[in-house]
Formats: C-alpha cells, sequence, structure tokens
C-alpha cells in the first residue's frame, strides 16, 4: 500500500530545467553500463528493465579512453559494496560515434555522465554533444561527474571546492542551452548544501546527491586493503541514511531540485528521498545486482493500475 500522502506517479513525465523527461525514476551513473545491454533481458511478468524508468545516467565518459584502475576493483561487502573503477570507458570520440546514436534508435531516454580534467575542459565536451545530439529526442542532459580529479588543482576532486563546482557549471551551462543541466555532488565534505548553491547560481538545474562515500575493506587473508589504490567509492543500502542526510540539507539550504543518489532498492527508499523533496531518484547499486530494480521501483510507485 502506498501512504496517503503520496500523489506522483513516477512514470509520468515531469518538467526539469528546460526539458520534460519521462519519468522520475533513474539508474545511477556506472550501474547499467551505457545502458544498452539489456534489451533481450524480461522479468517474469514479461517486462523489460527500462519500463518505466525515466532516464539511464550512463557510465561517465571521458575525453579520452581509460583502460581503468587494476583488478580488482569491485568489492561486495555485508551491505553494499566498494569500487575503485578508475572511469573506465570508451572515450568521448567513440562515445559520439557508436554509443549515442544507438541509445536514439533504441528509444532509451538518457543523461550523459561527462568528466574532464579541467573545469574549462566540459565546455567544449559539452558543445560537441549538443551539436551531434541536439536533434536527438531521447537525450535530455548532462550530469557532470564532479568526484573526479582536477589535475589542473594538484589531483584534488572538483566537487570538494564550491568555487571549482561553480567553474564547472558554468562552462557546462555556456554550452547547453536546450537540455538539463544536472551536477553530481560528493558527500565527502563538511557541507554539501555550499555546493549545491554554488551549482545552482551557475545555472544548473539540479544536483545529483550524492555520489559515493569513502570507505576502504581490509582481506584477513593477506592483512592488506582489498583494493590496490587502498580506498574506494562505498555504495548501496548501508549509505541510505547519509544520502538521506545529504538530500535534506540540498533542499533546505540550497533552493534547486534534487535527484536522491544512494543505497535506493525498495520503492520505500525511494520513497523517503521523495518525502524530503527529491524531484527524482536514481537507483544505482542494487541495479547491478538486479537490472530489473529501477522497473520495479516505478511500477510500485505508479499511481495508475499496477
Amino acid at each position: 500500500m502506498l501512504p496517503d500522502w503520496w500523489q506522483l506517479d513516477v512514470t509520468e513525465p515531469f518538467t526539469l530545467g528546460p526539458r520534460r523527461l519521462p519519468g522520475r525514476i533513474w539508474t545511477a551513473s556506472g550501474c547499467f553500463g551505457y545502458g544498452l545491454h539489456a534489451h533481450d533481458f524480461r522479468s517474469p511478468g514479461g517486462e523489460g528493465p527500462y519500463a518505466g524508468i525515466g532516464a539511464v545516467v550512463t557510465k561517465t565518459v571521458t575525453p579520452a579512453p581509460r583502460a581503468g584502475n587494476p583488478m580488482p576493483r569491485l568489492v561486495e561487502t555485508a551491505c553494499g559494496a566498494l569500487n575503485s573503477i578508475g572511469l573506465e570507458n570508451v572515450g568521448f570520440d567513440a562515445f559520439l560515434a557508436d554509443v549515442l546514436p544507438a541509445l536514439e534508435v533504441r528509444g532509451v531516454p538518457n543523461i550523459v555522465s561527462l568528466a574532464a580534467t579541467t573545469p574549462e575542459a566540459f565546455g567544449p565536451m559539452v558543445a560537441r554533444l549538443h551539436e551531434q545530439a541536439r536533434g536527438y529526442a531521447h537525450w535530455h542532459g548532462v550530469e557532470l561527474n564532479l568526484s573526479c580529479p582536477n589535475v589542473a588543482e594538484g589531483g584534488h576532486d572538483f566537487g570538494s571546492s564550491a568555487a571549482t563546482v561553480a567553474r564547472c557549471v558554468a562552462s557546462a551551462r555556456a554550452a547547453l542551452p536546450d537540455r538539463a543541466l544536472l551536477a553530481k555532488l560528493t558527500p565527502n565534505v563538511a557541507d554539501i548544501a555550499q555546493l549545491a548553491v554554488a551549482a545552482r547560481e551557475e545555472g544548473a538545474d539540479a544536483v545529483s546527491a550524492i555520489n559515493t562515500v569513502v570507505g576502504l575493506d581490509v582481506d584477513l587473508r593477506t592483512g592488506r586493503p582489498f583494493l590496490p589504490r587502498r580506498f574506494g567509492g562505498y555504495s548501496g543500502a548501508a549509505i541510505l541514511p547519509i544520502a538521506l542526510a545529504k538530500v535534506d540539507q540540498v533542499v533546505r539550504g540550497a533552493a534547486v531540485p534534487v535527484v536522491g543518489v544512494g543505497g535506493v532498492a525498495t520503492a520505500a527508499d525511494a520513497l523517503k528521498f521523495f518525502a524530503l523533496g527529491a524531484v527524482a531518484v536514481q537507483v544505482g547499486t542494487a541495479q547491478m545486482r538486479d537490472p530489473f530494480a529501477a522497473a520495479g521501483i516505478a511500477r510500485a510507485l505508479a499511481r495508475g493500475p499496477r
């Protein structure tokens, strides 16, 4: 039973910035690939994993192809997963040439996740993306991955500084006149609301909160961390309360639409984000375990016949 206060239908279109998106349940970047490889899957009820979802946020794309970090780079824990993937991807040129057209042909609603090595590099990437895809019906916007290293500033994450967040958003916004622009925020800061304010003031239509939490796990067989780079991004059910707290801080302190991310595995989890004021929700780690997770949540929270 849905609670009495719940009035939305997450499978109906809604407006975010200049775009009308087809729904409020999305898959999170990195957790459903590029959104191309599950079209032949069917649940016992006959539905595919794209049924009812509003957007696939693509695996993050970087200017050049990346092989990613050494193995192992994904470690399951009792309540989630640690990853140190290292932004493995095909690179921007191959994405524009092969992946994005395939998403359009297959009718996959998508938000493209981008990472760059300097704030100013986002602008040319977004400009090329817009030139290629401005006629596409299913490309709805860009999510800036601001938890990547800023080479120009000694390797510090873009997302740890409000001033740098502002530069990234400003660079991208200037090249993106008619698609939604989101900034994905790190929780690994003292005040996430100030990052959201900086993004809003430079023209972000929304922020995605949160990215992964810094974590580490130890292999007792060796006495060393599981991951060769020691630390990784922790995601999954265990970070749900952290994500809810950060979303609440942004909603109450930044006056910008928030897409909630972090620990969503069930319809009840998603409802908690909506109760706090999120306009949409992304399903991440749960989607890697069950490719029908997001579609199942969308079905459970739809207000029409189910």
